[in-house]
């Protein structure tokens, strides 16, 4: 049965109808402010990445040591420049040195780890842990050496690049980490006030421009060996190779101290090296030979201290006058290895550190002569002030005072 309307009839249903268009209309833009699919067109849509739905990667060999997992979390669009991924680093895993355009942000999930800014001790990571690293400093992080340890990265890209990467780290500079982290961690557990002086102060300390880092490298070594203090050399002779005294440098600084400190403390700290360099393979050729070519002989000035040394005390022991001119100043001394003002600086770090006062103006003196300068020479006693106690330097602090007030007035005549 086929039902038609009369033209008065339609006239009577046109605000009916209105009504209805009206109602559909606004009920089907409810809909799809309530429906994100149907926007899509305008709008871009919110995304989840399912857990377990990502895809997880062997780190490249050519970013890191070590077995290391990364599983991409998420890859910034236009215009968010945002990318995030997870982190897994198997025992002794960790990335190269590099460096972020815009900085990074590091949360700690899981396990044990390390991270290290370039020229600074490492710093144990565990999980809570938040690390913020700012724009263009070089850095690395992993695992530690008995833990695995997992991260979240997060880090923006500039001009499309979120990382610098540089070379490998060693596996000399990984330990020296470790050691340093240990320090550090064990600190944390057993006394906490003096873990912080060490992050505050002593970190604080070692930026002090008075004296570079190698400087401090060397008197911190002198100081270690000569107090025989072998639980803290693994990870300052690493430091030192890191921050620019060579191999050759710290052998001939053992040597050295053999003299001024003990033979059974340079055997101390020749069996530390030991482990050192075989973590860094540094080869027999890179250290100093048995006989050198020495430097050239300051005839006159030796010949001078040669008879003052013997008017004083040359039938008190003719023994130790005599190896004292034939085997320290006319042989020890002249070695080329380290160079004369480096010796002198080994030497003044381990008389301070052992209270011999007595001899501290001569080699002292000698140091300036040597090039050292009197400010250098006031930051040591700085330095060493944190490393062999406040009562030995200022033990010493009158006898720097007598030198440098003599050395003074010696420049004003």
């Amino acid at each position: 049965m086929q039902t038609t309307l009369s033209r008065s009839s339609l006239k009577l249903c046109t605000p009916l109808l209105a009504a209805l268009s009206s109602w559909t209309s606004f009920n089907s833009a409810v809909l799809a402010a309530q429906d994100p699919l149907s926007n899509a067109g305008s709008k871009s849509m919110m995304e989840i990445s399912k857990n377990g739905a990502r895809s997880v990667n062997k780190g490249s060999a050519d970013f890191f040591t070590g077995n290391v997992q990364v599983e991409p979390l998420a890859q910034a669009k236009d215009p968010a420049r945002v990318s995030a991924g997870k982190v897994t680093f198997e025992p002794c895993a960790r990335s190269a040195w590099h460096t972020h355009p815009l900085g990074q942000m590091l949360i700690v999930t899981d396990g044990c780890g390390l991270v290290q800014e370039w020229g600074k001790p490492a710093q144990v990571i565990r999980p809570g842990d938040v690390i913020w690293t700012p724009p263009d400093v070089k850095h690395w992080h992993g695992a530690s050496s008995n833990s695995k340890m997992t991260h979240i990265a997060i880090q923006e890209s500039l001009n499309g690049k979120n990382v610098e990467w540089l070379e490998h780290v060693t596996d000399g500079e990984y330990s020296a980490g470790c050691a340093s982290g240990n320090a550090a961690s064990l600190l944390d557990d057993v006394t906490p006030a003096l873990a912080k002086y060490d992050k505050d102060v002593l970190t604080k300390l070692w930026e002090r421009p008075e004296l570079n880092k190698r400087d401090r490298c060397v008197v911190t070594v002198a100081a270690l060996i000569a107090k025989n203090q072998t639980v803290e050399m693994e990870r300052y002779f690493n430091l030192a190779l890191d921050n620019g005294v060579s191999p050759a440098e710290l052998s001939e600084i053992i040597t050295h101290l053999a003299f001024y400190s003990g033979w059974s403390n340079a055997v101390s700290a020749a069996n530390v090296a030991q482990g050192v360099f075989a973590n860094r393979k540094i080869s027999h050729d890179r250290l100093p030979k048995g006989s050198p070519e020495l430097l050239l002989l300051n005839k006159e000035a030796e010949a001078t201290r040669a008879i003052r040394v013997e008017e004083q005390f040359g039938k008190v022991s003719p023994g130790v006058v005599q190896y004292t001119t034939d085997v320290l100043f006319r042989d020890l001394w002249l070695r080329p290895d380290l160079k004369p003002r480096d010796r002198s600086l080994v030497t003044v770090s381990a008389l301070i550190a052992c209270g011999q006062v007595a001899q501290i103006p001569y080699h002292l003196g000698r140091a300036m002569d040597n090039g050292l300068t009197e400010s250098q020479a006031s930051e040591v006693l700085t330095h060493l002030a944190f490393y062999v106690g406040w009562p030995n330097v200022f033990s010493a602090m009158p006898i720097a005072k007598e030198v440098f007030e003599k050395r003074d007035k010696k420049g004003d005549t």
